[in-house]
């Protein structure tokens, strides 16, 4: 199953991190899987560029208002 596919499925949610470092924003990305059993799997996915850009863009905005 490709990474698309997975990701489409209801029950698979995608979380991404970021946090601030002195070269800039650091990306982390995951996929959280509900499986059946009632437990839940992550797996490490690449961070999609526009949700990079638009975390990237939202942070200048939060600073640009204080």
């Amino acid at each position: 199953m490709s990474l698309k596919q997975l990701l489409s499925q209801a029950n698979v949610y995608g979380v991404t991190h970021a946090t601030a470092a002195p070269a800039g924003l650091q990306f982390e990305s995951e996929a959280a899987i509900h499986l059946n059993d009632g437990s839940v799997a992550t797996v490490s996915i690449p961070t999609q560029a526009g949700e990079r850009n638009a975390i990237e863009q939202f942070v200048k905005r939060c600073h640009l208002n204080h």
